[in-house]
């Protein structure tokens, strides 16, 4: 029996060769940690060589140190010397002298608790009686003066300056003058002065001339410059009224 014949062998398909793939990047590799070098030991300066010199200090520097410097002070500064005996009595003299006698009353009670020296002591207590009854009689005053010048204010509103006149020379009898008193006295001699013009004003009316020239008189001795104009005119009016009674009588001789 003859053998089959050969299978025909059929050759595979060829494969495609794989795709070259691209290389994978790098990893970024750390720089190597440098270890500080160690720095030599120094050497020992040579003998007898110069330091460097030092740098500046800044301004700043010496305004921040002074500061300091005051701060410490400030609340480091010794408490102020307490006052002595004598000087406490001189401020004492200055209360009673401004009527504090309150002040002074108790810087002597102080003093006497703290055993002062009796001469001192007595010093004080003669000033405070003195200034006590001066400073009493200076009260006393100002309470007079106030109550003088209401009453003048009342004579004067009622057309009595005589009256306000009469008041103010029993206050100037006590107590003496002052500027005050002066200024008021000029206005009491000014209201004076001008009742007796009023009544030269009333008689120039009247044609009494007698009348005229007694008031013009009387408003004359007060010596008031405010009321020279005023003076000057019913002066004037006297004149003429004089020389119309002169007129007047002449026919008649």
């Amino acid at each position: 029996m003859p053998p089959p014949p050969p299978v025909p062998v059929v050759p595979p398909d060829p494969v495609p060769p794989p795709a070259p793939q691209s290389a994978p990047a790098p990893k970024p590799v750390p720089p190597p940690v440098s270890v500080p070098a160690k720095a030599p030991p120094a050497k020992p300066a040579a003998k007898g060589s110069v330091p460097p010199p030092r740098p500046p200090v800044r301004l700043r520097t010496w305004i921040a140190a002074a500061l300091v410097l005051t701060g410490i002070w400030f609340f480091n500064k010794p408490a102020d010397k307490p006052a002595s005996v004598a000087e406490q009595v001189e401020a004492a003299t200055a209360l009673a002298a401004q009527c504090d006698l309150d002040g002074a009353r108790s810087t002597l009670a102080m003093l006497k608790s703290a055993k002062a020296p009796a001469a001192h002591l007595k010093r004080l207590q003669a000033t405070i009686t003195k200034s006590a009854a001066a400073c009493d009689r200076q009260q006393q005053r100002a309470q007079a003066w106030t109550a003088l010048q209401d009453g003048v204010k009342q004579a004067l509103d009622a057309g009595k300056p005589d009256l306000a006149a009469t008041r103010l020379a029993i206050y100037v009898k006590r107590w003496g003058d002052d500027p005050d008193s002066l200024e008021l006295d000029a206005k009491v001699k000014v209201a004076q002065a001008s009742a007796q013009l009023d009544v030269a004003d009333t008689c120039l009316a009247r044609s009494d001339r007698a009348c005229l020239e007694s008031s013009l008189i009387a408003a004359e001795r007060y010596k008031r410059p405010e009321l020279v104009a005023r003076t000057q005119a019913l002066r004037t009016a006297l004149s003429q009224l004089l020389e119309r009674s002169l007129l007047d009588a002449a026919p008649g001789q």
